[in-house]
């Protein structure tokens, strides 16, 4: 065959493998599409200054600060983990949905409800993104959603079921203070007066009692490791947590002259798990803390007795008579009192 006739041929076969590396591309362009979906928000996470959601017996709106950080509307001045706002802020704005349904698909789905499952708003200065949760399609693990346009996308449902948080999702553990147990001089817990030298804790006022050390450390630890569960920002009188009676007042005196006083009330209503818990070192606020908290300081000065230091203490004076008397020994020395 001459090359006159292969020329087409080879002209025809080029063009076969020239559609068939578009096509390749073409493909693999659509399925990098499809993994990475649609965007939902049109402005980047640094951008977004409020957002709003309602769903899940859940409704919030969270503003961004001055200075960055970001506030409850309705609460301006309760402590928020800004790590896990910021990634509540981050999947929001980075949701994206699977595809976006055409007009002749809407009437395959159900009408737009006049209750949603969940509604959400990302606002960017004067720019504001509205996302509606209508329905679920949990055989294909979807939820219809729609944004401020009526415009229709289905977006995966577990994408979706992690954003409505609620408050106490989004609040950040306090501490009572930042002090250690080794900042302690001494510590006060009702009438009991208790005094730190060296890692040891005595009475006050019997320094010879034999004290339970891990009972009174428990204690110290207690104050100065305590996470609060919840703050309070707008208490009522004290008399609604018990705190005009508390159970348990204590006092620890640090070594810079330093104090801190603590009042354990009564157990919260709905959850008696937690306790109310007023602290001098954040005397606005009332603090809601583990329940098991406040049973370290069910203690009494007969509790605390440590037999095991008496027994130790018997235990040494003994040793120090048999080293007084190494030759007859500590029983003989005791049978030569008896004769006496």
């Amino acid at each position: 065959m001459n090359r006159k006739k292969m020329m087409p041929l080879i002209i025809l076969a080029a063009g076969v493998v020239l559609l068939a590396l578009l096509l390749a591309v073409l493909t693999l362009s659509q399925s990098e599409s499809q993994e990475q979906g649609i965007a939902l928000c049109s402005f980047p996470v640094d951008d977004v200054d409020g957002i709003s959601y309602s769903g899940n017996n859940t409704e919030i709106s969270l503003l961004k600060g001055s200075e960055g950080d970001w506030l409850l509307e309705s609460d301006p001045t309760l402590p928020l983990d800004q790590s896990v706002v910021g990634a509540l802020v981050e999947k929001l704005a980075g949701l994206t949905a699977i595809r976006q349904l055409q007009e002749d698909e809407l009437a395959e789905i159900p009408a737009w409800s006049d209750t949603p499952l969940m509604v959400f708003t990302i606002t960017s200065g004067d720019v504001t993104r509205t996302l509606t949760v209508d329905r679920a399609n949990d055989v294909a693990d979807i939820y219809y959603v729609y944004d401020e346009n009526s415009v229709a996308y289905t977006v995966t449902q577990s994408d979706v079921n992690v954003l409505c948080k609620t408050p106490k999702d989004l609040y950040k553990a306090q501490t009572l203070t930042d002090k250690t147990i080794d900042d302690v001089a001494s510590m006060q817990v009702e009438s009991l007066a208790f005094v730190q030298n060296d890692g040891v804790w005595t009475l006050a006022d019997d320094a010879e009692y034999p004290l339970d050390q891990d009972a009174v450390k428990k204690m110290a630890n207690t104050i100065c490791g305590a996470q609060t569960d919840w703050t309070i920002t707008s208490p009522e009188t004290d008399s609604t947590y018990g705190l005009d009676a508390p159970d348990v007042t204590a006092t620890l005196t640090f070594t810079d002259g330093s104090n801190l006083t603590v009042r354990f009330g009564s157990l919260v209503a709905d959850d008696e798990t937690l306790c109310y818990v007023a602290s001098s070192g954040a005397q606005t606020v009332v603090y809601e803390v583990s329940a098991d908290y406040k049973a370290a300081f069910a203690v009494t000065k007969e509790t605390l007795y440590d037999e095991t230091a008496t027994a130790e203490s018997a235990e040494e004076e003994e040793d120090t008579i048999v080293a007084e008397h190494p030759v007859g020994g500590k029983d003989d020395y005791a049978d030569v009192a008896e004769q006496e």
